[in-house]
């Protein structure tokens, strides 16, 4: 499609004041956004219009002060669009059908749900499990360990407030003294978020709260003041394998630990012995062959840290698939069996199946994407990830 040459110009100027970690994500979106919105309009060239509109529904509203100051600063008058900005939800989930299916997990994954707490923790957050991406998740743990988890990922969307103080005022967590409260205000105070994560777990009602970051190093993590220590005990862990640049924290209220998220940009850079490295170097057992070459498809890592251990606890590979025959069915029944009979709310069947590392061994994850939206933003958010891990 034809651009006004003053608009490409604009276009191409906007993005040099993209903040560079995010660049990846933002800079082919608004191309392509740009391009519809004239589409929409039935135009013949991209015009400023349809700049400026996509690149508002495309810029997280934690960037957006800043980008407003980069528009004025370009002689743009960005106040004439305003009213044409679609700033909504983009998605349209039926929480009843979605219980429903939840509760068909249960059974399924021999989980008891308890319907009472599904619902409060639905009701406290019920714009976003009703409009964000949504994805389903259960583990092959021991039936007595196992969970079904519900979740969204939102970062178009203004949290207000955010969903930690929600869960305090609604009651579905208590503030009890552990660190892990004063963790997740001190990454509020010392880190710009771009959006939030919520996890539901079906027996319990909230579990974990993510706070998504302007992704940036991890250096930043081993100054704060509430980490676990075991966190400053792998600092050099992380630097030998250039685990420079992390994105996603992950606070798990139901078990009292923190996990960490490197989105990787690049997955091909990986290979087998690149894996065991990370695997082998905190002293967990390698696992096969073919898992290990399966963990060099991970779109991201994440690491699982506790207060009371000095140890890292898990290591996940997370394994993102557009189709179900992506999914490695053969590496466990309860994985063939869930995406089988797994329910969605989407035509679409997409999976993310995560291996997961412990001192005592090994064990799967897997997640469907609910609305046929959660694979595409993970892969969306690696783009903003490190290059490679050594």
């Amino acid at each position: 499609m034809e651009w006004q040459p003053e608009v490409k110009k604009l276009y191409n100027n906007l993005v040099l004041k993209i903040p560079e970690m995010v660049r990846p994500v933002i800079k082919p979106m608004l191309f392509e956004n740009a391009e519809k919105k004239c589409i929409e309009r039935n135009g013949k060239n991209v015009a400023e219009i349809d700049l400026i509109i996509a690149l508002f529904e495309v810029t997280p509203p934690a960037f957006q002060p800043t980008m407003i100051e980069d528009l004025l600063a370009l002689g743009v008058e960005y106040e004439l669009y305003l009213p044409k900005i679609k700033s909504d939800f983009k998605c349209n989930n039926d929480l009843n059908q979605m219980v429903k299916d939840i509760l068909k997990l249960g059974v399924l994954t021999g989980v008891k749900c308890n319907e009472d707490a599904i619902w409060k923790g639905l009701n406290a957050y019920k714009k976003f499990f009703s409009g964000s991406p949504v994805s389903i998740r259960t583990t092959t743990k021991p039936v007595e360990n196992r969970d079904v988890s519900v979740r969204y990922v939102e970062m178009m969307i203004v949290h207000d407030p955010d969903p930690y103080t929600v869960a305090i005022n609604e009651g579905l967590i208590e503030k009890n003294g552990h660190a892990i409260h004063k963790m997740i205000l001190e990454v509020f105070d010392t880190f710009d978020i771009l959006g939030y994560g919520v996890d539901l777990d079906a027996r319990n009602g909230l579990s974990k709260i993510w706070p998504f970051i302007v992704p940036g190093p991890i250096d930043s993590i081993f100054s704060m003041k509430y980490i676990p220590q075991s966190m400053k005990t792998y600092e050099e862990y992380f630097k030998k394998h250039k685990l420079f640049v992390f994105a996603v924290f992950a606070f798990d209220f139901l078990h009292e630990t923190t996990n960490i998220y490197f989105m990787l940009r690049d997955p091909s850079t990986a290979t087998p012995e690149k894996c065991k490295a990370l695997v082998k170097d905190i002293g967990f057992e390698i696992a096969s062959e073919e898992i290990m070459e399966r963990c060099c498809q991970a779109a991201h890592l994440n690491y699982t840290f506790s207060w009371d251990s000095s140890r890292i606890e898990r290591l996940c590979f997370g394994i993102a698939c557009h189709d179900s025959k992506q999914v490695p069915t053969h590496f466990h029944p309860l994985i063939k069996k869930y995406v089988e009979e797994s329910p969605f709310q989407s035509e679409m069947r997409k999976f993310i199946y995560g291996i997961t590392f412990t001192p005592n061994g090994l064990y799967y994850k897997i997640e469907n994407d609910y609305n046929g939206t959660m694979v595409d933003f993970l892969f969306m958010g690696a783009k903003a990830g490190i290059d490679s891990y050594k």
